[in-house]
C-alpha cells in the first residue's frame, strides 16, 4: 500500500510539471528549453485549537470539565471520580490525577464504605453520569468505591487533527491510567456506534507495566465491537513505561488514523474505501453513506483519567501477578474483594507515584 501511494504522489508531481518547449538546432535536432518548476503552495499548517502546560493555580473550568460520578465506565471500576483536591490538582506546572483511599477523606470512614449512602449532588454540588448507579449508592446494598481519583475531560473538541500529551504514568497496583477521546455529540448513536478512541492504556503494577496500548472501538452495539480489528501494543523487553516522562500522540486525518508514543507508532489504521463498514463487514451499518472515517468522522474531546481496577478483563484472572489477583472477574462484589486485600496493593501506591502526571497537552486541528 505505501508503495502504490509513493507512485501515485510521484506520478502526481510529474503531472504537475508545464510540458517542454520543442526546439531543433542548426542541425534539425528537437531539443526542449528549461521550463520553470510549478510553484508550491504554502505547506499545510495545523493551527492549535487547544494547548494547556498547567502552570496557572487550578485547573481552567473554561476549557475542563470534571468528572463527578460512580459510573465506571461499562468496566464496574472500583472508584468514584470527584473534584476534590486530593484527586485532581496542579503542582509545579504539571497536572495531577491521583486515586486515594476513600476513608483518607474526614468524611467517611470503614463502615460508612458499607453502611452509609454516597450522594454525589449532595457532596459535590452535582453528578455527571447517572449510569450503572452513578450518582447514588447504599453501602447496605454492595460496598461503596473504596478509592477515590480524578478524571477531567477537554471543552474543546477537533474533528481531524492531532493530539500531543506528555505525561508520566503512575506505579502501583491494579492503576489504570487513559488518555482518550469521545464523540461530542454520538451523532451515529450510542457507544461503540459513534466510536471511542483510546490513545493510551496501560497498568501501573508488577505485570504489564512494559506494554502500552491504543484502541477504536466502533460496532452496532457493545456486544458487536470490533475493537480487535483496530488494537496496537508497544512491549518494552526490560523495564516499564511507568515513572518517566513519555509523548503521546495522535495523528488523525481524512485517510488514517495513527498513535505512537516516542516517536514509535502503537496503532494504525487506514480504513478501506467503504470505510469502517468494509472492514469489520458490518451488517446493518450505522455509518452509510458517510465518509470512509465515519464514525471518525465527527467532532471529539480529550479525556484524562486514572482508574482502577474493574472486571472487564483488563486486569485477567489467569496472569500471574507475583500475589493473587485479589479478585476475580466474575465476582457479585469485586470491590469488597479489592478493599479486603488491601494489605497486598496499598503498600505499592508512594504518593503522588500513584498519579498520573500531565505536562502539557495540546489539541491542533487539520
Amino acid at each position: 500500500m505505501l508503495l502504490l501511494l509513493l507512485l501515485a504522489a510521484a506520478i502526481s508531481v510529474v503531472a504537475a510539471v508545464p510540458e517542454a518547449v520543442l526546439r531543433q538546432d542548426d542541425r534539425g535536432l528537437e531539443f526542449s528549453l528549461p521550463q520553470p518548476l510549478p510553484t508550491l503552495g504554502p505547506r499545510r499548517t495545523r493551527a492549535v485549537v487547544f494547548r494547556d502546560d498547567f502552570n496557572g493555580a487550578n485547573l481552567d473550568r473554561n476549557h475542563w470539565k470534571y468528572e463527578v460520578s460512580m459510573f465506571g465506565g461499562m468496566n464496574w471500576e472500583f472508584q468514584v471520580y470527584t473534584p476534590e483536591h486530593a484527586n485532581v490538582f496542579l503542582q509545579g506546572g504539571h497536572l495531577f490525577l491521583k486515586p486515594t483511599l476513600t476513608i483518607n477523606d474526614p468524611r467517611f470512614n470503614e463502615n460508612f464504605l458499607t453502611t452509609g449512602t454516597m450522594d454525589m449532588t449532595a457532596l459535590w454540588g452535582v453528578c455527571t453520569n447517572s449510569g450503572n448507579y452513578g450518582c447514588t449508592r447504599e453501602g447496605r446494598n454492595g460496598m461503596l468505591p473504596p478509592i477515590m481519583s480524578g478524571k477531567v475531560t477537554t471543552i474543546p473538541t477537533i474533528r481531524f487533527g492531532q493530539v500531543e500529551v506528555r505525561a508520566r504514568i503512575p506505579v502501583g497496583d491494579w492503576i489504570w491510567p487513559a488518555i482518550w477521546m469521545m464523540p461530542r455529540d454520538s451523532v451515529y448513536g450510542t457507544w461503540p456506534r459513534s466510536g471511542e478512541i483510546d490513545i493510551m492504556e496501560s497498568r501501573g503494577g508488577n505485570h504489564g507495566v512494559n506494554e502500552v496500548s491504543s484502541t477504536l472501538h466502533w460496532g452496532t452495539a457493545w456486544d458487536h465491537n470490533n475493537y480487535g480489528l483496530t488494537h496496537g501494543e508497544v512491549r518494552k523487553s526490560s523495564g516499564g513505561f511507568q515513572g518517566d516522562f513519555h509523548t503521546w500522540k495522535l495523528d488523525w486525518t481524512h485517510d488514517h488514523i495513527v498513535t505512537s508514543v516516542d516517536g514509535q507508532e502503537v496503532l494504525r489504521v487506514t480504513p478501506p474505501g467503504g470505510g469502517f463498514t468494509e472492514l469489520g463487514h458490518v451488517s446493518g451499518s450505522p455509518w452509510p453513506g458517510n465518509s470512509k472515517m465515519a464514525p471518525f468522522d465527527q467532532d471529539f474531546f480529550l479525556i484524562l483519567n486514572v482508574a482502577v481496577g474493574g472486571t472487564n478483563g483488563y486486569f485477567p484472572d489467569g496472569w500471574n501477578y507475583g500475589v493473587a489477583k485479589p479478585w476475580p472477574n466474575n465476582s457479585p462484589h469485586a470491590n469488597a474483594d479489592f478493599w479486603s486485600k488491601r494489605n497486598q496493593w496499598e503498600s505499592t501506591w508512594h504518593g503522588n507515584n500513584a498519579a498520573m502526571e500531565i505536562d502539557y497537552i495540546e489539541l491542533r486541528s487539520l
